[in-house]
């Protein structure tokens, strides 16, 4: 009896030693699975302030580029009319509502021409004075010739905003250029960041502008979460001082939180307490066995007491299955599995289920061929383990096959844990096509004209550059088509802007027809004028298709009543380069641009094709 007391606390002992171990593991797991799902709400955040940096000045990229197209043309004719400017101030007004105005400040930095008249008839006698905080920002850009983004200042319109000053030249009687004054784009802060906070779900976010540090724009939710917040740095041209930040709201957090990281410790730690249980009653069954020997006396104490156990037991089963049926009513997919005989231990209804499979069938094809269901599951396992020492848990993205043979996006978190010299495989699968789908959509209309459906003018300055590079190493012949629809503001006037639009996306199916080579690709540049980039291609194959634009559009007849033609038509200009020329892109465009100049002034209708550089 004496010889059997030590051993029964030494056992006692071991047992106490192995439930600290899996309790120890059990929230060691969920410890792990918290940080994941707070590291992903970091990451959602993050996305949205990455996101809304880009647009934003993305958005003002374009404008940019919009406007110093305007400030080409203006360079090259010489000072345009004022209708014509109004024109091209109008369009500008309608595609970006976050301009307050567009302006032309003359040489003597007076104000000439405002761009709407209403709500900015302060600024009608504005003059740039020397105590103006732009004043030398302006000057910078006159000097420079290049166009500049202010900081913040008090409008005299009212408010806060932006000034772009692009800066003009015209011919003197010499020949000589001289400076005609800047062509201005004045944002204001509020409708600039109310525009691009519209695509953002008000009721998850709050979002600051920030100018040097300082907020110059605000939104705010109530009680957002600043552990979370994000701040993200961006350029506008050469201006570096703005920055954006954003914080989760309560209601975005509770969207983005799983009670799943608390179902698997509950269950673990029962699952835990019942193993330990499980052996501490083989060990009073021991006991028991042996005092039978001793006492009858002692019979009826031992079955009662284990009557009491087994009642405590079937309790303690009760709470598992509770848990269990939790786990099955999670959207997302819980699998334990030996990654050696892969016997899956635990799975509920979400991991099978969404495949089309029965937990049966799903059992049998993962023991048999696991690559059915999770491609490339060998090799996976294999970086899991070689990984596992710097990072237990690990999130990536897999396709996994249904049974019809249709593809799942999944994003998996696994971990591979050691419990009694046995590993395990425990994984949290997520359906998140349609975040992947949300992220496609972003990138297409990031790319796409809205009206044409073709390529827009910022994803043509990043083809075009592209192109050029990649002739320097390939040596291959670079072409650029401009092609204008000839007298469109009178076909506006008198058909309507509908008709027009209608009109634009006509021609738009007419250039998607001619191009049949891949690398060939047609974009809208700007109003009624287009390009297309042709690799590979020189001046003679571009005639070509230019011919075939004609013909199709001719045979299209679209009638056009304020044209000497009767119909609608194209004026096309054609430039290209070679692998032995030194041109850069925005040459190539100037080029262009001429022989488009070229084929209006020799009336329209026609293609004409810029001189070869010498």
């Amino acid at each position: 009896m004496a010889q059997r007391l030590p051993q029964t606390w030494i056992a006692r002992f071991a047992l106490a030693v192995l439930l600290s171990g899996l309790y120890f593991a059990s929230l060691t797991v969920w410890q792990q699975m918290v940080q994941d799902q707070q590291q992903s709400i970091a990451e959602r955040v993050s996305s949205q302030a990455k996101n809304l940096a880009t647009r934003l000045q993305n958005n003002l990229d374009y404008q940019v580029h919009d406007l110093y197209r305007v400030a080409q043309l203006w360079n090259q004719r010489g000072r345009i009319p004022k209708d014509q400017w109004l024109l091209e101030s109008q369009f500008s007004l309608e595609h970006f509502k976050a301009y307050q105005s567009i302006q032309w400040l003359g040489p003597d930095l007076h104000m000439r021409w405002v761009a709407p008249i209403t709500g900015n008839e302060a600024a009608l006698n504005f003059v740039l004075k020397p105590d103006h905080p732009n004043y030398s920002l302006a000057l910078h850009a006159r000097d420079t010739g290049t166009p500049q983004f202010s900081n913040s200042f008090a409008l005299v319109q009212g408010g806060r905003g932006f000034v772009l000053y692009t800066p003009l030249y015209i011919k003197n009687e010499q020949g000589k250029r001289v400076f005609d004054g800047f062509l201005q784009g004045v944002f204001k802060v509020e409708p600039l960041m109310d525009q691009l906070l519209s695509e953002v779900d008000r009721d998850y976010f709050s979002a600051d502008l920030l100018e040097n540090g300082k907020p110059i724009y605000s939104r705010e939710q109530p009680d957002t979460k600043a552990e979370f917040e994000q701040k993200i740095a961006f350029h506008l041209l050469d201006n570096q001082s703005f920055a954006i930040t954003l914080k989760p709201s309560p209601k975005l957090l509770a969207r983005l939180h799983s009670p799943l990281p608390t179902f698997v410790l509950c269950a673990s730690l029962i699952i835990s307490t019942l193993l330990v249980a499980a052996l501490a009653l083989a060990l009073q069954s021991h006991q028991r066995a042996n005092d039978l020997q001793n006492s009858n006396q002692r019979l009826n104490k031992e079955i009662a007491q284990r009557e009491h156990i087994e009642h405590v037991l079937i309790e303690s089963r009760e709470r598992l299955q509770l848990v269990i049926d939790m786990t099955d009513s999670s959207s997302d997919g819980l699998f334990i599995v030996n990654p050696d005989s892969r016997e899956i231990i635990y799975m509920n209804r979400a991991t099978y289920r969404s495949l089309g499979y029965s937990a049966e069938e799903f059992s049998d094809l993962f023991k048999q061929n696991p690559d059915h269901l999770l491609p490339n599951f060998t090799n996976w396992l294999s970086e899991l383990r070689k990984s596992q020492d710097s990072s237990p848990s690990q999130m990536s993205q897999h396709q996994l096959l249904r049974r019809d043979g249709s593809t799942q996006p999944a994003e998996i978190s696994a971990q591979l844990v050691v419990i009694n010299e046995h590993e395990y495989l425990i994984c949290v699968s997520r359906d998140n096509s349609e975040r992947l789908r949300f992220e496609a959509q972003l990138k297409t209309l990031s790319q796409q004209d809205g009206l044409t459906g073709l390529f827009n003018r910022r994803y043509f300055d990043n083809q075009l550059e592209s192109e050029w590079r990649r002739l320097q190493r390939s040596g291959s012949p670079l072409t650029l088509m401009m092609l204008d629809i000839d007298y469109f503001k009178a076909y506006n006037d008198q058909r309507g802007h509908l008709a027009g639009d209608d009109a634009l996306r006509h021609v738009a199916k007419i250039m998607q027809d001619c191009l049949h080579r891949q690398g060939d690709s047609a974009y809208r540049y700007g109003g009624e004028e287009f390009a297309i980039i042709l690799a590979n291609t020189g001046a003679e194959g571009a005639a070509h298709i230019a011919a075939q634009l004609h013909q199709k559009l001719d045979e299209a007849r679209i009638r056009h009543l304020s044209s000497p033609f009767g119909r609608l038509t194209l004026s096309i200009g054609i430039a290209s380069i070679n692998a032995d020329n030194e041109d850069l892109p925005d040459s190539l465009i100037e080029r262009s641009d001429q022989a488009l100049y070229q084929a209006k002034h020799e009336g329209r209708n026609r293609t004409c094709l810029a001189r070869p550089v010498s």
